[in-house]
Formats: structure tokens, C-alpha cells, sequence
């Protein structure tokens, strides 16, 4: 196959501005004579037309006004809104389906909002378990609470909903609009040189990696919401900073005895960070931060590899019953449940991360293609959810009221400045006189454990005598 170069028509590299009626973008053109690879036996796929294999959605639309590449919770939130505000979208994911198995669980009240606002937070709710505080425990004491009540109305709590239920809520929404996510068909190349986006896209066999079929797709724009090992990043050169080394944690997820707690309760101790969360029903998840040394006795003897950094389809190491109950008892004394069934459990690393840039021109990056986190507030799901609808609410704008492209400046210059703000980069919370000794010591690890962001995680450090750095 010719690289994707060869397939660029010849055009300068810096013309002038798009004339005006484009929506800010360069107008498109036909490109001809244009090899597209194809590995259908000539009877297949390729003897149907295209116009019919497009509406049946097994093809991609060749020049959509916006290319998605990555379907989980922003890239299919940041989908839908655009279908919603007319924008002709083609969503993409090499996965075979949504994920499996996620750590993701906290929807915040912000998050709420955003859902409320595209009709989705009543189902979001019924689906899942709400939670109004969040205490600190160390050893046997409870330490230090916030009340999520205190945000006020209309969403006064945040929703418990492992991610694997928020993505078919927001593939379901998406679908009832008219859009569909092409599953197993990944981005293997990307250039946005020019002011203009080209991007092959090759659909995987279900049941390995063997291409079966390639397009060639002229998006106006790209957003990347692919993940910590983006191919969009990759094309835009950007840097993927670690901002501090890794945190690893044993997860269980697991049966007890007694009714949902609403409270979400976070160890921090000299071993590091511990959260349990309640699902719902009888179902509980802990994660314990574990040291590397702690990982070869956690796994249970049948499993030898020791990392996995990502949650999905894949095998994942069992960890042994006895180390969950061990670790409990020795850090988390308060807890009296009988234990049931182990549902699941896993050993994985989680890394802080961010971005050099989170876009230029026609491609941009929100969620964890653009950054990573601590998981227990899970401050990257949500905050990527507040940037999906951003970026939504700008492209809506410049692609049907023809605002300037560079209106979306606004948007680096805004992602930049929270996130090196949540990541600690500027410096540590401070406390005030109603701070106690105990936050204090740990003032440090507290935001990065709260289910909030924005104006409601500073009112919430607030309760506790702690204030950020301003941004």
C-alpha cells in the first residue's frame, strides 16, 4: 500500500485564509485516481455499491464534517452532541464493542449536568447508584468528610455507573439520532499538514488483527478521544508529559453482605490511597494502591504477568482472595461486611499524564487522549466529558454559524490551565485555619480523591479548609 503522502494532492502548505461561506475550512475537493486498498474476495463487500454499503453502515462516510476516532464516554458523548447540532460525524473504534471491564465508576454532579442537558441523566441515574459524601478514613478513624448535598440542586450527589453501562447509554442515544459507532476499524494514519485532514482507516477482522478492508477519509476535522496510546496525538507531535510516576493498584470487585452505603470512602495512609465504592444492590469495588514489590504475592499463582494497563477484553490476573482480605484488615479496619463472590479483580497501573498541546487547526484532543490521572476521583472521564461538549458547542458554532477556526484557541488555553492545576503543577492546596491537622498532613492527595471538578471541587475543598492555587 503507498503511504498516505502519495495519496495527498499537491498544494501549498500555507495559503491563505479559506474564503468565506466554509465554515473557517478550506473547501473540499475530488480526489481521483486514488488507490484504496481492498481485501474482500471480488464477490464480497466491494461488489455492493457504495452508497449501499454506507447506508448500511459498514462502510465509512468518505468526507464527514468531523472524524471521532475512539468510542468510549467522551468520544461518544462528544458524537452525539455533534449529531445534534447537524454536524455530519463518522465515529470510529478499533475495540469490538464497549469496554468490558472498566475502573471508571464516579459520575460528577458536573458530568450530571451535562447529561441532564442532552436528556440523559434521569437513565444515567436509574442505572446507576448515587452517592452525597465522601470520607477519609486512616486505620480505624474517620478522619475527614465532604457532603456533596452541600453543591445544592439540581444534582446534589454524584451517580456510581461503571463505564462499560455510561458507553451503551451514550451508544444507545447516539443510535436513536441516526449515528452508529464502526467498531474493529482503526485510524492507521493521519496527516493534517496543509490545513486539510487525510486519514486511512482500516476495518479489522472481528476475531483477529488482519486488515480486511481500507478507506481513505477527508474529515474537516479530527478529534481524538483514542486513549493514552492516541493516534491523533501521535499526528499532532504532541508530547505526553509524565507529570508523576505511576500508581498501581490491586481492584476487586466483589459481593457483600448489608445495603449500599451512599458514601464513598477513601483510605489515605502511609501505604498510599484506598477507595470502596459501592455499585449498588450488594456489589462493592475496592482498590488499594500497592507498592511494586507488593504485586508477585497479590496474584494468585496460576497468573505470572504482573501489570496490565488497561482494562478491556483481554485476560487479566486473578488476585488471591487471602491478599484482599489481608489488605482490608490491616488497612481498613472499620470494614465489617462478610465477604461474598470475587466478581473480578486485576492488577493495573495508572499514570499522570499531560499533553504538550490539545490541538491545532483541524485536530484536537479530549479525555485521556490528552490526559491521565489519579482513577479514584476520576477527574479524566469527567473533565474529558465537560471538554467533549466544549468542543462540541465551539464546532457547532464555526461548522453552521461560521465562526472563525481559531475560535477554538480559547479551548488549548483553557485545557492547559485546568489540568496543570488538577495535576498539582502549581503548586500544592493551602490550608486555612479550619483546615485540620489530618488534612493538612495530607492536603496534598485529597483533590485528586474527589468526585469534582471546577467551581464545585473548589467548594468542596472549601469544607474542609483547603483552597487550590488559582489558575
Amino acid at each position: 500500500m503507498p503511504r498516505l503522502e502519495a495519496w495527498l494532492p499537491d498544494r501549498p502548505q500555507h495559503g491563505p485564509a479559506p474564503p468565506r461561506g466554509t465554515g473557517g475550512f478550506p473547501p473540499r475537493r475530488v480526489f481521483r485516481g486514488m488507490a484504496v486498498r481492498r481485501h474482500s474476495p471480488s464477490m464480497g463487500i466491494e461488489a455492493v455499491p457504495w452508497a449501499v454499503r454506507r447506508a448500511a453502515g459498514t462502510e465509512p462516510d468518505r468526507e464527514p464534517e468531523v472524524l471521532v476516532v475512539g468510542a468510549g464516554p467522551v468520544g461518544l458523548f462528544t458524537a452525539l452532541l455533534l449529531h445534534r447540532r447537524g454536524v455530519q460525524v463518522q465515529i470510529v473504534d478499533q475495540a469490538r464493542r464497549p469496554a468490558a471491564r472498566s475502573y471508571a465508576l464516579l459520575l460528577h454532579p458536573g458530568s450530571l449536568r451535562l447529561l441532564d442537558a442532552a436528556g440523559l441523566a434521569g437513565e444515567a441515574l436509574e442505572r446507576g447508584h448515587a452517592v452525597d459524601q465522601v470520607a477519609f478514613y486512616e486505620g480505624p478513624d474517620r478522619c475527614a468528610a465532604v457532603d456533596l448535598a452541600a453543591l445544592g440542586p439540581p444534582f446534589a450527589c454524584a451517580a456510581v455507573l461503571p463505564q462499560q453501562a455510561l458507553e451503551g447509554l451514550l451508544e444507545s442515544a447516539l443510535e436513536r439520532e441516526g449515528g452508529r459507532v464502526l467498531w474493529r476499524h482503526r485510524v492507521s494514519d493521519l496527516h493534517l499538514g496543509g490545513g486539510a485532514a487525510v486519514a486511512v482507516v482500516e476495518r479489522l477482522a472481528l476475531d483477529s488483527e488482519a486488515v480486511e478492508e481500507s478507506w481513505m477519509l477527508r474529515p474537516g476535522v479530527v478529534i481524538g478521544t483514542d486513549g493514552h496510546q492516541s493516534a491523533v496525538r501521535r499526528a499532532l507531535r504532541a508530547s505526553y508529559v509524565e507529570i508523576r510516576p505511576p500508581e498501581r493498584f490491586a481492584v476487586f470487585e466483589l459481593a457483600a453482605d448489608g445495603p449500599a452505603s451512599r458514601e464513598v470512602r477513601v483510605v489515605l495512609d502511609e501505604e498510599g490511597a484506598a477507595v470502596l465504592v459501592a455499585l449498588g444492590g450488594n456489589r462493592f469495588r475496592w482498590g488499594f494502591q500497592i507498592d511494586e514489590s507488593q504485586w508477585e504475592e497479590l496474584l494468585e499463582p496460576r497468573f505470572k504477568r504482573r501489570v496490565f494497563d488497561t482494562v478491556g477484553d483481554d485476560p487479566f490476573p486473578y488476585l488471591a482472595r487471602q491478599r484482599l482480605e489481608e489488605l482490608i484488615a490491616r488497612r481498613a479496619p472499620w470494614f465489617s461486611r462478610t465477604l461474598g463472590e470475587i466478581v473480578w479483580s486485576m492488577a493495573v497501573r495508572f499514570e499522570h499524564r499531560l499533553t504538550g498541546r490539545f490541538g491545532h487547526e483541524n485536530a484536537w484532543l479530549a479525555g485521556d487522549a490528552a490526559h491521565l490521572a489519579c482513577p479514584i476521583g476520576g477527574h479524566s472521564m469527567n473533565v474529558g466529558l465537560r471538554e467533549a461538549a466544549d468542543l462540541a458547542h465551539q464546532l457547532g458554532r464555526i461548522l453552521r454559524e461560521r465562526h472563525p477556526l481559531d475560535s477554538l484557541a480559547g479551548y488549548e488555553k483553557a485545557r492547559r490551565s485546568e489540568w496543570r492545576r488538577l495535576l498539582g503543577a502549581r503548586g500544592h492546596p493551602e490550608a486555612n485555619a479550619a483546615a485540620s491537622g489530618w488534612v493538612r498532613r495530607h492536603a496534598a492527595r485529597i483533590p485528586a480523591c474527589l468526585p469534582a471538578s471546577g467551581d464545585d471541587l473548589d467548594a468542596l475543598l472549601r469544607q474542609i479548609g483547603l483552597a487550590l492555587p488559582a489558575a
